[in-house]
């Protein structure tokens, strides 16, 4: 599985409701970083933005999660990452609560986020946010730095463009 290459996509231009050209799209270029069956970590040119994209698939191998985590180290490591912001989109992860799969994720949350500005988690529904939040009070180890959001565009406007620094 190759750790690093490189993806286009293409998000324009698009036509609008009366077949004129969409001046707004743009193309964008991403450097994907690590991806394993797990998800993928990549980060946006030209920004302070990186991106987990959490698969579906249940985090069941430990070797495979910590191998994970240890590419992205590689290649990222938490002290080049002060001026970074990460966006960790949990949307399609599988809903787990018991205990033993909560400690290895805190875990894998703690590495994750290790020395970014902000950070921000993007959960599929309301559950998903007491869940994190219910995270976010138990584990003060990174207590401080997660934020979670239903939408998208709002936690990369809290992590590109806020000035507001990550609560307690």
């Amino acid at each position: 599985m190759a750790a690093t290459t490189q993806r286009c996509f293409s998000v324009g231009p698009r036509r609008t409701a009366s077949g004129s050209q969409d001046k707004s799209a743009t193309l964008a270029v991403v450097k994907e970083t690590v991806r394993t069956s797990l998800g993928e970590i990549y980060r946006e040119p030209d920004s302070p933005l990186v991106v987990l994209r959490r698969s579906s698939t249940p985090a069941l191998d430990e070797d495979e999660l910590l191998d994970m985590l240890d590419r992205f180290d590689a290649i990222l490591p938490p002290s080049r990452r002060r001026t970074l912001v990460f966006l960790m989109d949990m949307r399609d992860g599988p809903m787990r609560n018991d205990e033993e799969y909560e400690q290895r994720m805190n875990h894998a949350m703690q590495r994750l986020c290790a020395g970014f500005a902000r950070v921000a988690v993007l959960m599929r529904s309301s559950v998903g946010i007491l869940q994190a939040s219910r995270l976010r009070r138990e584990r003060p180890i990174v207590a401080g730095t997660v934020r979670p959001f239903l939408d998208e565009t709002q936690a990369r406007s809290y992590l590109l463009t806020s000035s507001e620094k990550p609560s307690p």
